[in-house]
């Protein structure tokens, strides 16, 4: 009887010593008591049912599932601070992502480099022109201040898409060494000079002169086309008789068992050649040449011409001396087809 009474005590104690914990938690919050339902509460995340330690479970028409549950779904790091019963959560760290965050810090690194390296290529480049123009002329009047004995001082000026040539000459130096200079050889001289610019700035449309320095006149003027071809415009100032001599100098002996002269006749914006032989001496070398031979002939004098009067009309004969009568025609009508006949 002893023993009953003994743990009854013991009983009761334990219960007061319970309810006094419970008394002491739930002192510091509102109690409240719940009815819960738990049933089959299925949770289907993407398509897949989830497995959970703890069943989900519903109170009031609201389904409660155990929040570590939830963050481990969700990929979220939870804490729980029971001093201050506070539940923390927090994203947890994707190393997908991380990798990919990093990745692009080192592109964004990358591109700020690449903008900083651009601007400074910029500045460099916009001092690179003026430099470069520099050493070009000095390059030029290393390789082309001396040509044909004669003496040249070559001047640049303007821009990579638009340049400036000034070639100056002294004839009180010179007239003779300029005098004897042919067209060809004028034209082969600024050909290679603008060539060699071009090789630095391809982009450029080039246009300049020779001047002579002792009395301030400018010989000729020329440019440049899309396809870098000089052309060389010296009609205000070439001598018709000059180039007269220089083209007889030239194809006097174009074949070489026929003597021939050139002569030209300006009338106007006119000129018109003739290509002289006497029929009575060389007749028989003459009608053994091809009406191509002839025709490339009068061609090749035909351009030597329009590389001086570019804007004139021209046309050319072969013709007998002896016999008084033209023995070939050559000329371009309007359209630029080339006409040619042999009598």
């Amino acid at each position: 009887m002893r023993s009953k009474k003994k743990v009854l005590l013991a009983s009761t104690g334990i219960l007061i010593f319970s309810m006094g914990i419970m008394s002491a938690v739930y002192a510091t919050g509102n109690i409240k008591k719940l009815d819960a339902w738990f049933g089959d509460i299925k949770l289907i995340k993407n398509h897949q049912q989830i497995t959970l330690d703890t069943q989900p479970f519903i109170v009031d028409g609201t389904t409660y599932v155990p929040v570590r549950a939830l963050s481990t779904l969700f990929n979220k790091d939870i804490s729980w601070d029971g001093s201050t019963r506070t539940i923390t959560i927090t994203d947890r760290t994707d190393p997908e992502v991380e990798t990919l965050k990093q990745q692009l810090e080192g592109k964004n690194f990358q591109i700020s480099q690449l903008e900083a390296k651009i601007k400074l290529l910029e500045t460099e480049l916009s001092k690179k022109d003026s430099v470069d123009m520099d050493d070009l002329e000095n390059d030029l009047n290393n390789d082309y201040g001396e040509y044909e004995d004669i003496q040249f001082e070559i001047s640049l000026s303007g821009d990579e898409d638009d340049i400036q040539v000034k070639i100056y000459v002294d004839l009180d130096d010179y007239e003779d060494e300029w005098d004897d200079l042919t067209s060809s050889k004028k034209k082969d001289f600024l050909q290679d000079i603008c060539d060699d610019i071009l090789d630095v700035y391809p982009d450029a449309d080039i246009e300049g002169y020779i001047k002579d320095d002792s009395s301030g006149s400018k010989l000729l003027s020329f440019s440049t086309s899309s396809s870098g071809k000089v052309s060389i415009n010296s009609s205000s100032t070439a001598d018709i008789d000059d180039l007269e001599d220089e083209l007889d100098d030239n194809y006097y002996d174009y074949f070489d068992d026929i003597v021939l002269s050139i002569e030209l006749e300006e009338d106007d914006d006119d000129i018109t050649f003739y290509v002289n032989i006497n029929y009575n001496t060389y007749g028989d070398e003459w009608d053994d040449l091809s009406d191509s031979q002839i025709k490339t002939f009068m061609a090749k004098i035909y351009n030597d011409i329009e590389d001086e009067f570019e804007d004139s009309y021209i046309e050319g004969y072969v013709y007998d001396t002896y016999n008084k009568k033209n023995l070939a025609k050559y000329y371009k009508n309007s359209s630029g087809t080339v006409k040619f006949t042999r009598y």
